[in-house]
């Protein structure tokens, strides 16, 4: 299960790296594309009852 969380925090790095990328470029499509994968770890790590928030909290802007 250690190596699965791991790879899980890995590809959502990954991900929020290439949507601020994305982002930064002007590329909506692939930000959209980007934001999709986030989206859809943050519910496999639901699924599975990690926690994620503690880490992901500060790069989640603050409305």
């Amino acid at each position: 299960m250690r190596e699965f969380v791991l790879t899980l925090h890995l590809r959502l790095h990954d991900s929020i790296t290439a949507l601020r990328r994305a982002h930064a470029r002007g590329d909506d499509d692939l930000a959209s594309a980007q934001a999709g994968e986030v989206e859809d770890l943050v519910e496999i790590a639901a699924r599975h009852g990690i926690d994620i928030e503690a880490g992901y909290t500060a790069l989640s802007p603050v409305g």
